[in-house]
């Protein structure tokens, strides 16, 4: 019986994408927010508000560009909160119900994309100020050597609590609140002596302020909607009956708002108290910070690194064992995490990190964007109509046929809403690493993610009453 699925403390949960019955959910709106807010607690967050100083923005230009970046990445998943608690499985098995049974591909290659790259991404941030921490305190030298053994050791931690499942992770994000919270709250008083918010910054890294304020408020945007794709991961354990859209939505909003702009400025913050700044913020944040502080660093790089890669780890697992149901989730997350740290050598011994990290975000951001926006109005669509978790199950199930399987699986409309906008998004990305023809469209104001979503909203909603049905 699924009521019996294992999602306790310390136990290996043993669901996987499958349906889970209202008495099997356990979780709460609380957990939801927790586990958004600490994920959000990483490095990663903090080097994007980083990049925005080293990309020339002011403290205050940097400031707004944050606050309207997340409210607007917030603001784009909020209406999917819902789908997940009427649904019962996570989000891209769940997108079927908009994009077809076999149309849910779609959602399971971009999610597995994402949570490769930001898993990645968290390995890299954590280990170099592992790295970074041990050359300073313990003279170890900084080569690739050390640097790998660094990122080895956050992977394996991080697969470690991902394997274990849902419950082990709800309760290491409320460890992980207010340990790093604290400690980042500490970080301002570390680095209040030099802190300069009047400095000069340099000059604007594509050129212009509006093209610029523009990026950063994509890289700001990109954290909230790269999480698209693992919301249902969670709210799929909260039950509809017990509690409301709103409770759900508020709990993600204030989790994924707060958690993303407080690393935000806490980056921003630090950078703007570097004397001399180099290409590596991390490094420079070790080397700046008091000897106190150092300590502090490292228990943020762990519990941090973890907070935000587990997460991303265990969505890979359960998107690709829901495009292979043969296979357990404990196998497809071994198999996920070994392609990310793949990917983490590659992207950061054989290309240029920052400008990786920053063309990486951006790119997946405009192709996500309008899948979040085809959702986002299903979901307020399916509000009325509601839907169907075992016809949603079908693939699982080897079944053809149902009420999603619109035509030979695909529903036409939505596939098509997604594909014009990703292209548009694709071709309109301004970074300092790829350039996309249409940059210019806005005078080099990045329009990619606002554009995608934009586009992608308007052909589904004008064509969504032509999708055939079985």
């Amino acid at each position: 019986m699924l009521q019996t699925k294992a999602d306790r403390l310390g136990a290996v949960e043993d669901a996987g994408v499958e349906y889970l019955p209202d008495e099997a959910r356990d979780s709460s709106p609380r957990n939801l927010g927790a586990v958004f807010l600490g994920a959000n607690l990483t490095w990663t967050n903090v080097v994007f508000g980083a990049f925005a100083i080293m990309f020339g923005l002011s403290m205050w230009q940097t400031l707004t560009s944050m606050a309207v970046g997340i409210a607007v990445g917030t603001l784009a998943v909020l209406p999917t909160a819902g789908i997940g608690p009427r649904t019962g499985t996570n989000m891209t098995v769940s997108s079927g119900a908009f994009f077809g049974i076999r149309g849910r591909f779609i959602g399971s290659a971009l999610a597995l994309a994402i949570a490769l790259g930001f898993a990645a991404v968290t390995v890299w941030t954590s280990g170099d100020a592992l790295v970074a921490a041990a050359h300073r305190v313990l003279g170890l030298p900084e080569t690739n050597l050390v640097r790998g053994v660094g990122y080895a050791l956050v992977a394996a931690l991080m697969v470690t609590v991902a394997l274990y499942g849902h419950a082990t992770i709800v309760a290491m994000q409320k460890i992980v609140v207010p340990v790093v919270g604290v400690l980042m709250i500490l970080g301002v008083f570390a680095f209040a002596d030099s802190f300069h918010p009047g400095a000069t910054p340099g000059e604007y890294a594509l050129g212009g302020f509006w093209p610029t304020w523009t990026l950063c408020a994509v890289l700001f945007a990109a954290a909230p909607i790269s999480y698209g794709p693992t919301i249902g991961d969670y709210t799929r354990r909260i039950s509809a009956r017990r509690f409301t859209d709103r409770q759900i939505s508020i709990a993600l909003g204030l989790g994924m708002f707060v958690g993303v702009l407080l690393p935000s400025m806490f980056g921003a913050y630090t950078a703007m108290a570097f004397t001399n700044p180099t290409d590596s913020y991390l490094n420079d944040l070790v080397a700046a910070s008091p000897g106190w502080y150092v300590l502090p660093i490292v228990v943020i790089s762990l519990l941090g690194g973890l907070s935000q890669g587990v997460l991303c780890i265990y969505a890979s697992g359960l998107d690709l064992e829901g495009l292979t149901p043969r296979l357990k989730r404990t196998q497809t997350t071994i198999i996920t995490a070994a392609i990310a740290i793949a990917l983490l050598y590659v992207g950061v011994f054989v290309f240029n990190a920052v400008g990786s990290v920053t063309a990486m975000t951006v790119v997946l951001n405009a192709v996500i964007t309008p899948w979040v926006a085809v959702l986002a109005i299903g979901a307020l669509r399916h509000r009325r109509i509601g839907y169907d978790p075992v016809d949603l199950q079908a693939f699982t199930q080897g079944r053809r046929g149902g009420r999603y399987w619109y035509t030979n699986g695909w529903n036409i409309p939505a596939v098509v809403a997604w594909a014009a906008g990703a292209l548009f998004g694709v071709l309109a990305v301004n970074t300092t690493l790829y350039v996309g023809p249409l940059a210019d469209i806005a005078g080099g104001v990045d329009l990619s993610t606002i554009g995608s979503a934009a586009l992608a909203g308007v052909i589904y909603v004008a064509t969504a009453k032509t999708a055939v049905t079985s």
